[in-house]
């Protein structure tokens, strides 16, 4: 395996180019393409001004509410297609609190 020096290294990566230069020979400049450059340039600069300006001037407004009703229960449709029989099927449903919910309100479907 062939070492490199760290001379050779060096002038290695410093011709390495992943976008060649166009050579001089065939850059023509003139005074229309000067000038629109010029216009593309103000008009991004422009625009990156005004984006800050929104950025800065942008609130995230929280809200946040809390449920006071302890009483009630929060009903969820679970929809469910288990491949057997629906007498083998049972549901053990439990809430956060582990208390077990009744599963009169179950629907077996064949």
């Amino acid at each position: 395996m062939r070492r490199l020096s760290r001379r050779n290294a060096l002038s290695l990566v410093k011709e390495l180019d992943a976008f060649p230069k166009v050579a001089d020979s065939y850059v023509e400049t003139s005074p229309s393409g000067g000038t629109v450059s010029i216009i593309a340039f103000s008009a991004m600069a422009v625009l990156a001004i005004l984006e800050f300006f929104v950025y800065r001037d942008t609130w995230m407004k929280y809200e946040y509410e809390v449920d006071k009703d302890f009483s009630s229960k929060l009903r969820i449709n679970v929809d469910i297609t288990v491949a057997m029989k629906c007498q083998h099927v049972g549901a053990d449903i439990l809430d956060l609190a582990e208390t077990m919910i009744t599963s009169n309100g179950l629907q077996y479907e064949p």
